[in-house]
Formats: structure tokens, C-alpha cells, sequence
């Protein structure tokens, strides 16, 4: 077991001696279940010794102590962030079920390696004594319609957001073009900026002269907390034209569902569109990019294997994320994550947290 310093707005130490501090990275309820390490709240660690490793919240600046204490002290850092099947709902109400762990980048920094890059990249056969429990996992998540976040409502017949949906000339082809938050980390590391997102419509529109374009905003900025870099898209589809902008809170694989063809810059909807299926062009450089199974508009030269959609769903959900239990706190399975968020959405749980 190794001793870990950690960091979200304050620096924060793991070990076996159980020390950590009072900040939001240490109030994730059963962080230590999860990490396998002991945690007790501590304020500006003064000296790296027994500690093997530094721990932050990946590589945002909420985490520039915890690699500047890295850095100074010659250790490693490691990151944390949410896994692919976080919660129901969002922000502190809704704590992580998932998180990654990842000692070589981050998943969404596609600017040098990580550990779910390296474990692609290897020889190492994903699918051994697992392939039963991926395939259930990956039918359970489509059959379930769940995503990295659970509290958008599915589409229904009658409703505004369906007629919207339904807007398009009858017989047309759906595309979707997925937009993203202003400044999302996962944008500029993933080679992408503003103008990367126009480009992504403009082609989205010319490669596709018989479909209805579908723009779907991202819930941050329809609920006006932040900005996005499609929000100015005018819509024309009334009367079969071609554009529409779907700003509601809609389930997302229950859109893609119903969608011929995904765009996206580097948004984890697009991996949740090739598991269903679906075609996926990539404008950025997203982690499941590059390895056989997207349309890329960019490339990654050190992504140099082949990948099936199985393969890249075994690395990411079962080898890379780790899972705690909901029920006993403990360290879970994707299974215990599935079942819980599948009662969560059955017991139409809305705002409230349940089983927490």
C-alpha cells in the first residue's frame, strides 16, 4: 500500500498512518474505500517524507499545489477524476460511485500518455476472463439507457422536447453534433479550441446534404452556469429545413437512439454512441479516438494498435475505473453502480439522494 499526498483547492495526504485534510477532494464520502488508503485531514504538508506519491483532481488548476509539491520534492503525481458511470445526478448532492486513478496522465489529456493510453497500446489481451461481464455490463448500460450522469429524463411521445426531435423533414437522416462547455479542459487538451467547433458543424452539414443537423447543447450552459461554442446556431428546421438545437435536459443515449451519425470534439458521448452502434466522427482527440473504431479528423501517432468498441469498453469501465458499492460502502463492481443507478432511476429519486 503506498502513502499519497492529494490536492483539490488544498493539498491533501494519504497514508497508513491516515493522515489527509478537510478540503472537497477529501469529503468524497469513502474516498479511502475506494483508493485502498487511509485519509486524515492535514494543512500545508511541509515535508514529503513517507509519502511515495502526490494525488490531485487531474490536471486542472485546482490541482497546481499537488504537482508543484510533486515537482519540488521529485515524487509522482497521480490523478483522480469521475468515472464514465459517476452518478445520478450532479454535483456535491450526487458524490462519485466511479473514479479513475491514473499515475501516468489523464484520460482526457491527450497531449502525452496515461495509464488507459498505455493499457491500449499494450499487447495485453482486455477481454480475458471477462468477456461475459463485459458484454453484460455494456447491455445493461444500453438497455438502461445510463451515462456518466442519470437525471435526464427520456424522451417521450407527446412532449416538447420530442416534437422538437421531430421537426426535421419526414424521411431525413438525424445527425448529431455535440457541443461542449467553453474552457472544458478536455477540449484544449484534446487539440481542439472554438474553431475546431465550427468546423465540426460546417462539415456536419456538408457530409451530410439529406440529414437534419441536431446540435444538442450542453445542461452547464442551458442552465446558464456556463458558456458553449454552439450556442448561436440559428435553427431552420421548421419546414424541413436543416438545423435544430436541442437545449433541454434530454437522456443522452436515448437521443443518440435515434440518431444516423454522431459528431463530436472530444465528449464522452461520443464512446457511448459507439457502443451503441453508432457511426462517431471525431473532431478532437478524445481517449477512445484513434484506435480503429471513429472517424478521425485528427491523429494521435502514438495510438498505434487496433481496438475493438469491446476492447475499449473493458479498458475504460472495468481495467481503469474503479467502483464503490453503494449499498455497503464498499469497494464495488460496475454491477453494484448499474443496479444502483437503475433503482435510483426506477424510483424517480429526482433532487434526492438515496441510499447514501
Amino acid at each position: 500500500m503506498k502513502n499519497f499526498i492529494t490536492n483539490n483547492q488544498c493539498i491533501i495526504i494519504y497514508c497508513l498512518q491516515k493522515l489527509s485534510f478537510g478540503c472537497p477532494v477529501a469529503k468524497i464520502p469513502f474516498l479511502a474505500r475506494m483508493l485502498g488508503e487511509g485519509i486524515t485531514p492535514v494543512y500545508k504538508p511541509r515535508s514529503p517524507k513517507g509519502v511515495d506519491s502526490v494525488l490531485g483532481w487531474g490536471v486542472k488548476s485546482t490541482a497546481k499545489r499537488a504537482r508543484g509539491f510533486a515537482r519540488r520534492h521529485h515524487l509522482p503525481y497521480v490523478a483522480l477524476e469521475d468515472g464514465f458511470l459517476r452518478s445520478f445526478g450532479t454535483g456535491d448532492r450526487f458524490p462519485p460511485l466511479s473514479l479513475v486513478v491514473d499515475d501516468r496522465g489523464i484520460y482526457y489529456d491527450s497531449t502525452r500518455p496515461c495509464a488507459l493510453e498505455d493499457l491500449l497500446n499494450s499487447d495485453a489481451d482486455l477481454l480475458t476472463g471477462i468477456a461475459a461481464g463485459v458484454a453484460r455490463a455494456r447491455g445493461l448500460i444500453l438497455s438502461h439507457k445510463l451515462s456518466k450522469y442519470n437525471h435526464a429524463p427520456l424522451l417521450g411521445n407527446g412532449d416538447r422536447k420530442h416534437a422538437v426531435l421531430e421537426n426535421g423533414a419526414p424521411g431525413r437522416r438525424r445527425v448529431l453534433v455535440v457541443d461542449q462547455t467553453a474552457g472544458d479542459r478536455s477540449v484544449l487538451l484534446g487539440g481542439a479550441n472554438a474553431a475546431t467547433f465550427s468546423a465540426m458543424l460546417t462539415a456536419a452539414r456538408a457530409e451530410n446534404p439529406d440529414a437534419t443537423v441536431y446540435v444538442k447543447t450542453h445542461p452547464e450552459v442551458t442552465a446558464r452556469r456556463k458558456g458553449g461554442y454552439l450556442t448561436r446556431v440559428p435553427e431552420d428546421a421548421r419546414g424541413g429545413r436543416r438545423a435544430v438545437v436541442l437545449r433541454g435536459l434530454i437522456n443522452p443515449l436515448d437521443l443518440m437512439e435515434r440518431m444516423d451519425r454522431v459528431y463530436v470534439v472530444s465528449s464522452t458521448l461520443g464512446f457511448e454512441a459507439l457502443l451503441m452502434g453508432k457511426p462517431v466522427t471525431c473532431f478532437g482527440l478524445p481517449w477512445y479516438a484513434g484506435w480503429g473504431v471513429t472517424d478521425d479528423r485528427q491523429r494521435c501517432p502514438r495510438r498505434a494498435r487496433r481496438r475493438s468498441v469491446e476492447e475499449l469498453f473493458a479498458a475504460a469501465y472495468f481495467h481503469y475505473a474503479r467502483y464503490l458499492d453503494p449499498v455497503t460502502h464498499r469497494r464495488g463492481t460496475i454491477f453494484d453502480v448499474i443496479a444502483f443507478l437503475v433503482l435510483q432511476g426506477s424510483a424517480g429519486c429526482g433532487g434526492e439522494r438515496t441510499a447514501w
